[in-house]
């Protein structure tokens, strides 16, 4: 097995394989060459050793199926590595993962400061809502931190929903403003943004990346599944 030559120190490894929450390690060919316990249970398998090793599409596992997530995925290690850069993502995939969960993507150096790879930890998400947009058609990798300063805060709460289908009194209903309101708003967006048409201005948000962008504010103090129901005390 070729992992550009990484070897992880046993005391490293020994480490993280006890920790309670899903961590892993893939290098510059986007192979994962570490992952404990915790992940293999996330992604429903029995043991690590059927993910070390291999790229997304050959892990048996639901959750490596689809292929434009696994490319997404990919990707990101690349970015990683490139920038040397880390970031935050809420990764939404309700046909193979029972939570949505939170993942904190890191550069991996080896001894001589070279970025040779991407480390992940992750935790199920301890606050999910409203409900109402976790039935929209979200992609599987959620960003919290916004990815440029083009619109404001409260502005991405409004294309966050508008995006999912929802209309300007539903918006409304849930940012406690008036349906004018919105509709006042997304128009001075529309204008900034150079377009006249919601597919546009879709395209136009999914080039900076403002689809996958979900604000601090639609997060709340409570776990959601997928069908509804909240869970409390359940992660410390």
């Amino acid at each position: 097995m070729d992992t550009n030559s990484i070897i992880l120190p046993k005391m490293l490894t020994h480490t993280l394989n006890q920790l309670p929450t899903p961590f892993w390690i893939r290098d510059k060919s986007t192979r994962y060459i570490y992952a404990n316990m915790a992940m293999a249970k996330l992604a429903g398998l029995k043991s690590p050793d059927s993910i070390i090793g291999r790229l997304d599409n050959e892990i048996p596992a639901a959750l490596f199926e689809n292929d434009d997530i696994a490319k997404l995925w990919q990707q990101q290690v690349h970015h990683v590595i490139n920038t040397q850069e880390k970031f935050t993502l809420l990764e939404v995939h309700p046909e193979s993962v029972d939570y949505p969960y939170i993942t904190k993507k890191t550069p991996f150096y080896n001894e001589d400061n070279e970025c040779v790879g991407m480390a992940v930890s992750a935790r199920y998400l301890e606050v999910f809502s409203p409900n109402d947009f976790i039935r929209g058609k979200l992609p599987g990798s959620l960003l919290l931190s916004k990815p440029d300063d083009f619109f404001t805060e409260k502005e991405c709460e409004i294309i966050f929903f508008k995006l999912q289908g929802m209309s300007s009194k539903d918006i409304g209903n849930v940012l406690h403003l008036s349906p004018r309101t919105i509709e006042n708003r997304l128009s001075i967006m529309y204008i900034r943004a150079g377009v006249n048409h919601l597919d546009d201005f879709r395209d136009f948000c999914e080039k900076r990346n403002l689809h996958r962008y979900l604000p601090s504010k639609l997060l709340s103090s409570k776990r959601i599944g997928y069908e509804g129901d909240f869970d409390e005390g359940i992660m410390e």
